[in-house]
């Protein structure tokens, strides 16, 4: 028992350590998109549409292009290990950059005036004012990143594409290895383990990490005794981090003083060719790789199944969005229902809840099906279990920007009113809350949108030792086609999820976000 033990935290400190990798990935990738998107217009109207799409690819669409690109590239196990690094990185990093794209975006006005008043250079923008602005994006987007990484976890670990195989050791690997051979004491024990890495990480990390930048920005002063660690240690990595960014700005405007006394070794030509040449090559890398997997035999046979995989990819795709129609609604006055009664009751009992939905959704998605098998055999219908994994991969994002951000905005004098003249039940829901709470909802909504689509390869596809659960879908299309090897299928069902989502997001979703400005006077 004491080596399956052993053998289980060893397994939690390899997955813990790709976790972090990918964090940190995530957030430098949310600087370094996020920042110019949001200042701007040019690189928002080109990146923005690419980050929406990217956030609604399901992980298995990455598997062909990662695994060429890393795995195929550099050799083992650094290669692979890369790979399972990145392919977590998918499922942390989209609202992550969108989080830190929307907080630079409406820094206020007079700020960015200022700053052009005083001539300050890029550093002084990007440490002063851009970075500190994004701080509590990230910090409330790290909650959710997490979860996401942990729900695909299995996923991340144990690669499959056709022929090609790879089982990295992990928590993901254990368990399923587990699952495979019938070890339900060590399956439960590996999500135990998970549970157990996510509330240590809330505890010691997130939640702490959280109440220290609310309390800058809102000024609060209540810190549990939990978080003054972490609040000390935050107001010394704030010095530090000044110190550090003060001496860059001197540095760079020394450097910027002696290149101003000397003729520009490039125009802004040259440089902006000399991006254009790298980005170029870069590009052209990948298509050659990407030519190198698509190879001409193989299309050739694919052409002539085209339109049956056409008309298959389109039932699917029809059958998984009402699946995903059916979740977000049921889902959004459930997430409505419960903000509200904790609203109305103390503070302890949200941050009781919060945790409990940071447990709840970073339970690996596939671990969800042995948890219910045997409730399966029984006769419980396996579609139900598919939508709750559906609700489990999407719902949390808008409840945990309800519940982190939008309860604490709800404004108390209107309640206190609400409170004098006794309104309340279904019309201070309606009336009152809701409106308040509409432009939280809808900044989690897109998440949920994208992390709805991506929990249908696990919701209607499972192999659970020698037993396979399928229920039919786009999900189930996109897990056969990686699972069997058929890239070109793959390449059409994710090339035909991510046109039906773009269509749709340009469409009925800017119709969505309209009516609710106009409705409830949103301003952004």
């Amino acid at each position: 028992m004491s080596g399956g033990i052993l053998e289980l935290f060893v397994a939690l400190a390899y997955s813990a350590a790709r976790m972090f990798i990918a964090y940190l990935l995530s957030v430098a990738s949310a600087l370094l998109i996020g920042i110019p998107m949001g200042r701007s217009e040019k690189l928002e109207k080109v990146l923005y549409p690419i980050i929406d799409v990217l956030q609604s690819v399901p992980i298995l669409g990455f598997f062909p292009f990662v695994i060429t690109l890393t795995a195929n590239v550099l050799p083992p196990p650094y290669g692979i290990e890369l790979a399972s690094i990145l392919l977590i990185f998918t499922s942390q990093a989209w609202n992550m950059i969108l989080g830190v794209y929307a907080s630079v975006k409406f820094i206020p006005p007079y700020i960015l005036d200022m700053a052009k008043i005083y001539r300050l250079n890029l550093v002084a923008k990007l440490t002063k004012i851009y970075i500190p602005a994004s701080i509590p994006a990230i910090s409330k987007n790290s909650i959710i990143s997490w979860a996401g990484g942990l729900f695909f976890l299995v996923s991340s670990e144990i690669i499959a594409l056709g022929s090609t195989n790879y089982a990295l050791e992990g928590i993901g690997t254990y368990v399923q290895m587990a699952l495979e051979s019938g070890d339900m004491q060590a399956v439960s024990l590996g999500i135990i383990g998970v549970m157990f890495l996510s509330i240590l990480t809330y505890i010691l990390i997130w939640n702490p990490m959280y109440s220290a930048t609310i309390e800058v920005s809102t000024g609060t002063e209540f810190v549990p005794k939990i978080d003054r660690p972490f609040k000390f240690f935050w107001r010394r990595l704030k010095i530090v981090a000044g110190n550090i960014s003060d001496f860059l700005i001197i540095v760079n405007a020394n450097l910027s003083n002696k290149f101003l006394l000397k003729k520009p070794s490039f125009s802004k030509k040259a440089k902006l060719f000399t991006v254009i040449v790298t980005f170029t090559l870069l590009i052209s890398y990948i298509l050659v790789k990407f030519a190198e997997w698509l190879n001409r035999a193989q299309l050739e046979i694919w052409a002539t199944g085209y339109s049956s995989l056409l008309i298959e990819a389109t039932e699917g795709l029809l059958v998984s969005f009402l699946r995903i129609t059916v979740v977000l609604i049921v889902g959004f006055f459930v997430v409505l229902a419960i903000s509200y009664l904790l609203y109305e009751k103390t503070s302890i009992y949200r941050k009781g809840f919060v945790l409990s939905g940071e447990v709840l959704s970073s339970i690996p998605a596939s671990l969800w099906w042995p948890i219910f098998i045997s409730m399966i055999s029984l006769g419980f219908p396996s579609e139900l279990v598919s939508m709750f994994i559906i609700f489990q991969g999407a719902i949390w994002y808008i409840f945990f920007n309800i519940a982190l951000t939008g309860v604490g905005q709800v404004e108390k004098n209107i309640m206190e009113m609400a409170k004098i003249y006794k309104i309340k039940g279904r019309y201070k829901f309606f009336n009152i809350y809701v409106p308040m709470l509409t432009p939280f909802v809808l900044s989690g909504a897109s998440s949920a949108w994208g992390g709805a689509w991506n929990a249908t390869i696990v919701a209607e596809y499972a192999i659970l030792g020698n037993q396979i659960i399928s229920l039919f879908g786009i999900g189930f299309l996109i897990s056969e086609a990686t699972y069997s090897g058929n890239s070109q299928a793959l390449f059409l069902y994710i090339l035909i999820l991510t046109s039906f989502i773009v269509v749709l997001n340009r469409t009925l979703w800017a119709w969505v976000y309209s009516y609710a400005k106009k409705k409830y006077h949103i301003i952004e």
